[in-house]
């Protein structure tokens, strides 16, 4: 019955970023300019906005299927812990970009939520200690742990900013729920 509702609450997540993308198909503004731009007043929107917008196709389909994996795993380890950290995730990251981002460009997708809940699994059971969660640990650093490489590289196009802040405020999630009940 949980699973199920994880399932359900996974995939909600996956069809807003989807509808976002349609919506952008069809309205005659792009939607994208609503994204995160440094440095700017406006840009702060992209805070909340940011994660529902990619650039394209591709974009999207590479942040869905690791949202989603991601989302059930942490879903099933704690519905609530999972809401905090998203949300500490999606703020603190964001501000951190707006504030430390390169002028002049405009950070769109859900990667610093990836990144985040990343950081947010692999470092729930080192400051926790408990056996499920330095389980769930190993689990996410097996399969995700390659991604931490591109944090030390920078690819044209690509919001390396929302990577390494994302990354960073899901260990901080990790750090300040480590003693909350799950």
């Amino acid at each position: 019955m949980i699973m199920r509702k994880n399932l359900k609450l996974a995939l909600l997540v996956v069809f807003v970023l989807w509808l976002a993308y349609l919506v952008d198909l069809v309205v005659p503004v792009d939607l994208r300019l609503y994204g995160l731009r440094p440095h700017h007043l406006e840009g702060l929107w992209g805070i909340v906005c940011a994660p529902l917008l990619h650039a394209n196709f591709s974009h999207l389909i590479a942040n869905t299927g690791a949202l989603f994996v991601l989302l059930i795993v942490s879903l099933a380890f704690s519905r609530r812990l999972t809401a905090v950290a998203v949300g500490v995730i999606m703020l603190l990251s964001g501000g951190l970009v707006w504030v430390f981002g390169r002028s002049n460009t405009i950070h769109i997708g859900a990667s610093a939520i990836i990144f985040g809940l990343i950081g947010f699994l692999i470092f729930i059971g080192i400051f926790r200690r408990d056996w499920r969660a330095l389980a769930v640990s190993g689990v996410i650093f097996f399969i995700y742990g390659g991604a931490l490489f591109s944090l030390f590289y920078y690819l044209p196009g690509i919001s390396w900013e929302g990577h390494a802040f994302g990354f960073l405020s899901g260990v901080l999630a990790a750090w300040w729920t480590k003693a909350e009940k799950q």
